[in-house]
């Protein structure tokens, strides 16, 4: 399910489908669900969901209701970086970026007994509950 690269973990979550969105009051925060929501994802800070191109000058900032058409999207690709970043795109052509850098940043993605993956400060950390990773 990890595969863990020297700046970065690939995390194999490709197909699986968004179940709900929600926006964090006064945070610029989201939460992915996702799988029926056993899988979560939790972001503050400074968090930028975009459609079309990932980065700019040609990508789009998704804001308020428009978050919502992230539901019953698939998840195309996910990594978590050590330097707290967080890179996800979906089968709608968003991708929904965490700069680990950006002061107040932080983000939490977690399978219940499989891993969870945080970030702080500009660190990501990765905890497996299965040693094999798989």
């Amino acid at each position: 399910m990890i595969v863990e690269l020297e700046d970065r973990w690939i995390i194999r979550l490709r197909g699986i489908t968004v179940s709900a969105v929600s926006q964090i009051p006064d945070d610029r925060g989201l939460i992915v669900e996702m799988g029926d929501g056993q899988i979560v994802l939790k972001t503050s800070g400074c968090v930028r969901l975009t459609t079309g191109p990932g980065s700019a000058p040609d990508a789009v900032l998704v804001i308020g209701d428009e978050v919502a058409e992230l539901v019953g999207c698939t998840v195309l690709s996910l990594v978590a970086f050590k330097t707290g970043s967080l890179r996800a795109i979906f089968s709608t052509g968003h991708h929904l970026n965490v700069r680990g850098a950006d002061p107040g940043a932080t983000g939490y993605l977690e399978i219940p007994g499989v891993f969870d993956w945080s970030s702080c400060q500009g660190v990501g950390r990765m905890r497996l509950s299965d040693p094999d990773g798989t």
